[in-house]
């Protein structure tokens, strides 16, 4: 048997634990629960800008290569062996209006004027002698007691006073086309103009037809600017077959002179539509653009445009990062609560988009955020921050 203080041990550990257990179990039920806590509420802060309806004008790009205005192969219209050469007349020099290029060798004009001047003196000679025999055959008939109209034009040496006057023109033209022949053999430039190329050097024989070199107009060059049908209804596209001054005008830049521009002119639109792409091409006019010898614009350098296109009015313009599904944007009133403003996108450029806002929700000027968190909600609380970065520290004195 066990002893006695073991059997009550085994008898009252149960009793202890059972009691324990309910003086907890009545303690937790009677705990006051702790008082509830309410976790802070998160005021999200947003930058935001102002803007108020205003009249734009959008820009609207394109590019293109430079291409002369006009430009020529020089030639020579007569024979002859070349004399002397301009010294102008180089690759990259400017040469002037009718200023002379190259002379050929003039001996053999020169005689053939003298040649000429001899041929119309002989035919002056027989004309007057013709005239004279015409009088004296028209006289004998008259005294003859007939009347003149009856006499025959072979009488009257009419056949043979016409022959005379015809010799007397041939002479006189072959002697002006002498004379032109030897003008023709200093060949001059047609207009102001850059030296492109010259093949020819003194002692060099040529023949007419020959290159002897090209030009470039000097006055101005020419850009075509590919539109595309949505950027052309934002122009102002002048005709070329209607007169009319142009108002149209353009910026050029180029890659190849950082930092230049120049002002264009667009002076008409081509007629046709490109049937690959349907793009309209302008034709962009820049005046006197090898002037400046710090910034000329040389023929075949690819160009950037710039376009000014028609005004819009009552419009904002507002940055792309602030559109939410292409359809409206986050408004912050004065009670800084947030609000959907549908908007109607028009046009974009350079980062920012033109729109126009019908029934705006607030007045004028609204504060639009430019990057609206996906959390906000229609009613929620925001705190406006300045766009503005913040000034470094003071500097101390």
């Amino acid at each position: 048997m066990l002893p006695r203080q073991t059997a009550l041990n085994i008898i009252l550990a149960p009793l202890v634990l059972l009691v324990a257990a309910l003086l907890v179990k009545t303690w937790i039920a009677n705990k006051e629960p702790p008082p509830s806590r309410k976790p802070p509420q998160i005021i999200p802060k947003v930058v935001v800008i102002e803007s108020s309806p205003a009249q734009h004008t959008p820009t609207i790009s394109s590019f293109g290569n430079v291409q002369a205005y006009q430009q020529t192969q020089v030639a020579s219209q007569v024979a002859g062996r070349i004399l002397t050469v301009d010294p102008n007349f180089q690759v990259g020099y400017s040469v002037a209006l009718d200023e002379i290029l190259l002379t050929l060798d003039p001996a053999d004009y020169l005689a053939a004027i003298e040649n000429q001047k001899a041929a119309l003196a002989t035919a002056n000679k027989t004309l007057a002698e013709e005239e004279s025999r015409s009088r004296i055959a028209l006289q004998d008939w008259v005294d003859s007691g007939r009347h003149p109209a009856d006499a025959p034009p072979f009488t009257l040496r009419k056949p043979q006073l016409a022959a005379a006057t015809a010799d007397v023109a041939s002479a006189s033209a072959a002697l002006t086309k002498a004379e032109l022949d030897l003008q023709r053999t200093q060949v001059r430039a047609p207009f102001a103009a850059i030296v492109q190329e010259r093949t020819a050097s003194p002692g060099n024989v040529i023949t007419p037809g020959t290159i002897l070199g090209g030009l470039i107009d000097r006055s101005r060059v020419e850009v075509r600017l590919p539109l595309t049908p949505e950027q052309v209804q934002q122009l102002a596209l002048p005709l070329a077959f209607v007169a009319e001054d142009p108002k149209l005008s353009a910026t050029l830049t180029t890659p190849s002179q950082p930092g230049k521009s120049w002002a264009a002119t667009i002076k008409r639109t081509e007629p046709s539509t490109d049937t690959s792409n349907q793009v309209v091409f302008v034709v962009a006019d820049v005046a006197k653009p090898f002037d400046d010898p710090a910034s000329f614009l040389p023929v075949g350098a690819f160009v950037s445009a710039t376009l000014d296109a028609q005004p819009i009015t009552e419009v904002h313009r507002l940055p792309e990062s602030s559109l939410v599904d292409d359809s409206y944007v986050w408004i912050l009133t004065t009670e800084n609560i947030l609000r959907k403003q549908p908007v109607t996108r028009l046009l974009s450029e350079s980062g920012f988009f033109l729109a126009k806002i019908t029934d705006p929700i607030t007045e004028p000027p609204l504060r639009i955020a430019t990057r609206p968190l996906h959390s906000f909600s229609d009613g929620d609380t925001a705190e406006a921050l300045d766009p503005r970065p913040p000034k470094g520290p003071r500097k101390k004195k």
